[in-house]
């Protein structure tokens, strides 16, 4: 060996020893004793928002991360919901790609310099379908989510075995953004108070991640809440929102149970949910900043604002409060600072920004720009599908002596057809009177020979009485096209079954021995609605609802957009086969869906409904237009943050 090649090789191990020592010198820890977080041995405190990266495409994450920097945040906070990742009931798929890539997620904010805070679940809320479980897990009864019990933590066991080793590599002290990762969320909401479950988890954590994180939990802002969410080993933080000019009146629950260490709001309420049939949330800016200002004073305190940007509930990601029922619509703007589309909010973005650098005494980077969105005019319906059609190209009927859930179709999405043949048995009879008694979950169309003739609501479950008109013949079709509105995502309510269990009686007409029963999930599981037979939309030619409607609109400059559908009923709209997501514009309070640019093409491109209420003729015209609709605000700001 020459000198050349020893000095080479000599130097080549001082650089791997130097990278390794670099690595090795990467720690954050919690200073109990000093009432402080240290970063790499340094005093430090964060201020995070909340940025769920399943309500944004991937090719939007970085212009997002950048505009919260730009706010003035160091952090940001993300769950990961486990349905996102394994959504289907062959469950041990997982997706880890496209917009469901985390590892590229966590990267990206590395890159752009934002630290990162995990909250893996495995329940997650968030206002997401059911709360982050998959469907193929709470269609088993058998398994008691969010306690110890073993069929559940075999479940969870597998999936995190999946899921910690992506996060792994990121920790923060393996040269990754990962400072802290939570153990599941606001537990102590929760009946259940399993202390085994929640020292299960911890030491799931630790195990595959190592010593070298912050594991911490988070809930409401009450003893009970807290001692039943959190354990001795865990670094407990609450969460609250504005209101009152003094947190420390909050905190003094927490300094009850954890007398010293930092203190950490983890959820600081910059906006609210929505729910279908009420008006659009406001949280004030003036109470966001008073109490902004007051959680920065104290040099103790670190903070994660819900949200930086809400994002949008695509498809049919959207969950739901109980009781009563009331499902999230497709936005989740939350009234944030970042809007549903990326935008600045009106005062908000700023008020928050100036509060932060006056706050730590920091020049903040520039505010990024905006790229304009764009008005793409109006758009006509020209073809259109029967139901009937496109079930029957689609989808696999199963059987059934009673009708079943969605589950027993290993269905977890979308709409299900319970049909059945009744024969008639009172011929002279003027009316077709019938009960339908059972769970209805949750928004049911009633179909004779295949036409819509009442609307079934999930507050009808338990016995139900129409009249409706006699059909003729001595046989007829009877139809329940039942809709998935959203999974209850908080509360004891997780886990709802969906679709029609019950009976159909009545006493003119007798019901068949067997139900078909036809999924139709609307997602990647099936074949595309482009390929349902179509038909051309012509005067006198509509077909019954509920059916798909078909149209296109050209683009000649890409950019965001925002479909209105004011003229239209309730159902869900795709954009070039991506499913957009509900609209409901009847009920509101949104009434334009966010297009966001990426799935649009220059020429040509692709719209398709499916409409429940209303039909479509060759004069239905939807608006494409350059500014959003969330809904009119309540008149009343929200200052009370209770979901239930």
């Amino acid at each position: 060996m020459n000198k050349l090649t020893i000095l080479v090789c000599v130097f080549a191990c001082q650089a791997v020893f130097l990278c390794f020592a670099d690595a090795n010198d990467r720690s954050f820890v919690v200073d109990y004793e000093n009432n402080r977080f240290l970063k790499d041995g340094q005093p430090f405190r964060y201020i995070s928002g909340s940025f769920h990266y399943a309500r944004v495409p991937s090719v939007l994450w970085k212009d997002r991360m950048m505009k919260m920097k730009a706010m003035g945040l160091n952090a940001l906070q993300t769950v990961i919901p486990w349905n996102f990742h394994q959504p289907y009931w062959s469950h041990q798929s997982s997706r880890f790609t496209g917009d469901q890539d985390l590892g590229k997620f966590i990267d990206t904010a590395n890159e752009v310099g934002l630290l990162v805070l995990l909250r893996p679940g495995p329940y997650i809320c968030a206002e997401w379908e059911n709360g982050g479980f998959p469907a193929w897990l709470t269609a088993n009864t058998s398994v008691k989510v969010r306690t110890s019990e073993p069929g559940y933590l075999f479940e969870v066991t597998r999936w995190m075995n999946v899921l910690l080793p992506v996060i792994k590599p990121r920790l923060y002290a393996n040269g990754g953004p990962v400072i802290m990762v939570q153990v599941e969320n606001e537990y102590g909401s929760y009946g259940a108070c399993d202390h085994d479950y929640i020292d299960y988890l911890y030491n799931l954590y630790r195990k595959q991640l190592g010593d070298d994180v912050v594991i911490y939990s988070t809930d409401g802002p009450t003893t009970r809440m807290i001692t039943c969410g959190s354990s001795k080993d865990i670094f407990t933080t609450i969460d609250f929102g504005a209101g009152g000019s003094d947190p420390m009146n909050t905190f003094k629950v927490l300094r009850a149970y954890q007398p010293t260490g930092p203190l950490v709001n983890s959820e600081f309420y910059t906006g609210w949910l929505d729910h279908w049939g009420s008006g659009h949330a406001h949280v004030g800016t003036a109470a966001i900043v008073t109490t902004l200002k007051a959680l920065l004073a104290i040099p103790e305190v670190s903070v994660s604002m819900y949200m930086a940007i809400g994002g949008t509930n695509f498809g049919f990601w959207n969950g739901a409060n109980s009781p009563p029922y009331a499902p999230q619509p497709t936005s989740y703007d939350y009234d944030a600072p970042l809007t549903e589309s990326g935008r600045y909010h009106p005062d908000k973005y700023m008020a928050i920004r100036n509060t932060i650098a006056t706050a730590m005494n920091v020049t903040l980077p520039p505010v990024p720009d905006l790229q304009a969105a764009m008005a793409y005019g109006s758009v006509k319906f020209t073809q259109q599908c029967s139901l009937v059609d496109a079930l029957a190209k689609s989808v696999q009927a199963y059987e059934f002596h009673q009708p079943q859930p969605f589950g027993a179709a290993h269905q977890s999405f979308g709409f299900m057809l319970y049909d059945n043949t009744m024969k008639v048995t009172n011929t002279s009879a003027s009316a077709l009177e019938m009960t339908v008694t059972g769970m209805i979950h949750d928004r049911t169309v009633l179909l004779i020979n295949n036409m819509a003739q009442y609307v079934l609501k999930r507050q009808d479950s338990g016995s139900q009485s129409l009249k409706i008109a006699m059909p003729s013949g001595s046989s007829f079709k009877l139809g329940l096209l039942v809709e998935n509105q959203g999974r209850i995502n908080y509360g004891g309510g997780i886990g709802d079954q969906k679709g029609f269990i019950g009976t159909v009686s009545s006493p003119v007409a007798s019901v068949g021995d067997v139900w078909t029963q036809y999924p139709l999930s609307l997602d990647d599981t099936m074949t595309s609605i482009y390929d349902f037979p179509r038909s051309p939309i012509d005067k006198g030619s509509a077909v019954p609802t509920p059916a798909f409607y078909y149209g296109t609109f050209n683009v000649t400059k890409i950019a965001d957009t925002f479909l209105y559908t004011d003229v239209l009923g309730k159902g869900q709209v795709f954009i070039n086969d991506f499913n957009l997501g509900r609209y409901w514009p009847l009920v509101g309070p949104q009434k334009a869906l966010y297009v966001p640019a990426n799935l649009l093409l220059e020429g040509q491109n692709k719209i398709a409904i499916f409409e429940l209420v209303q039909g479509v003729d060759s004069l239905t015209e939807v608006m494409f237009k350059d500014v959003p609709d969330v809904g009119v605000a309540n008149t009343v700001e929200v200052t009370s943050f209770s979901k239930a």
